[in-house]
């Protein structure tokens, strides 16, 4: 069972993950707009809200890579089979 703040660990890391992709694509038009170091700040700013989700997120992402390791493994080994 998971506790209270495992759920909530994740629903924070999930949510800065989100308005790190927002940011991120916001930043990249507004800098293809012609304002360059308005985009670049965006997009900073995108930057210091994914680290600390991936930082949050980060149980769940190793073992979500190693799940699709273990598959491609077995992928590959069935097919030199």
């Amino acid at each position: 069972m998971t506790s209270n703040f495992t759920k909530i660990r994740k629903l924070f890391g999930w949510f800065l993950i989100i308005i790190s992709i927002i940011l991120s694509i916001a930043g990249i038009v507004v800098a293809a707009m012609g304002e360059l170091v308005k985009g670049g700040a965006i997009y900073v700013a995108s930057q210091v809200t994914w680290y600390p989700g991936l930082a949050l997120l980060g149980p769940e992402i190793v073992q979500k890579s190693k799940d699709i390791w273990n598959n491609l493994k077995e992928r590959i080994i069935g097919f030199f089979k």
